[in-house]
């Protein structure tokens, strides 16, 4: 004979399933398939213009001093060049005695004879009004005008000549002087200009310095720009599990109703019994016949 059983069965309140059945399915359509999000990918901020212009002066400036080191050394070997001639040699005069010298000693010596030949003449003469014409006191008087003009002409041409000796050497002396001190400003100059192709490379640099720090800061605030978008996308992705999460710490806060239910359950009766209970009802029907006639249980008359 089959035997009834009974079931308890135990649910939240219908509002509680529903919340619950909400989360469930907020849950799926995040996770589910269909569901993936985009990766947000950490991007970082290329190099900034103000470090491009740096580079490229850089790159630019390599080596655009080395114009003023070649023209600062050619003026310095120059220089060098011009101080190694500017020295002072025993012939340096030569090249500054004036070329007219001579012919202003000719024409002084000249002068000088034309005076003793006078003198001569006025002596000639007097000695002719004194009757002593060709006498050995005239004579001695002329050889005198003789050696006078002789004297006065050697020391006025070694005058001149030593004048002009002396005037070619301080020329000379001060050519010298001039091209030492040419030389001096040459090598000066050298000097200046390669310090200027130092100078222009230090504030190439000093330039490229500042661009570099410009450039930092803009590469900087571009990177701090990328890294909040990335986390703005990173708390709008996270933004709807935090909503589930809150739904379920509602739910959690919240106590459980639960309603019981009973349930019983009774199988239905097997083939074997079945049979057994058609084969007494079949006898029992069969023996309210008999005694109606008067036989016993399975007699005859």
């Amino acid at each position: 004979m089959a035997t009834a059983t009974q079931e308890q069965i135990v649910r939240l309140a219908p509002f509680q399933e529903e919340f619950l059945a909400d989360i469930f399915e907020s849950a799926k359509g995040l996770t589910g398939p269909g569901s993936q999000m985009p990766f947000a990918e950490q991007q970082l901020a290329g190099l900034s213009e103000g470090q491009k212009q740096a580079i490229a002066n850089a790159l630019g400036g390599v080596g655009s001093f080395a114009p003023f080191l070649q023209q600062g050394s050619t003026a310095v070997q120059q220089g060098i060049a011009g101080a190694q001639g500017a020295g002072f040699t025993p012939t340096s005069f030569q090249d500054f005695m004036n070329p007219f010298t001579e012919q202003v000693i000719d024409k002084t010596l000249e002068d000088i004879a034309f005076e003793g030949a006078k003198q001569q003449a006025q002596l000639g003469a007097a000695s002719v009004g004194q009757g002593a014409f060709g006498g050995s006191r005239q004579a001695i008087a002329q050889g005198e005008i003789a050696a006078n003009v002789a004297d006065q002409q050697a020391r006025t041409g070694a005058q001149l000549r030593s004048a002009g000796f002396q005037q070619a050497q301080n020329l000379a002396q001060q050519a010298a002087r001039q091209q030492l001190a040419q030389a001096q400003l040459a090598g000066q100059l050298g000097v200046s200009q390669a310090g200027l192709g130092q100078l222009g490379q230090q504030m190439g640099v000093q330039d490229i310095n500042t661009l570099l720090g410009i450039g930092s800061l803009q590469q900087q605030q571009g990177q701090r720009e990328l890294d909040v978008a990335r986390a703005n996308t990173l708390a709008e992705q996270a933004l709807p599990f935090q909503q589930i999460g809150f739904m379920s710490d509602i739910f959690r806060g919240v106590p459980a109703l639960q309603q019981t239910f009973s349930r019983t359950t009774t199988p239905p009766p097997s083939t074997s019994s079945q049979l057994f209970g058609l084969a007494q009802a079949g006898l029992g029907a069969y023996g309210l016949m008999n005694q109606g006639r008067g036989f016993p249980f399975g007699g005859k008359a």
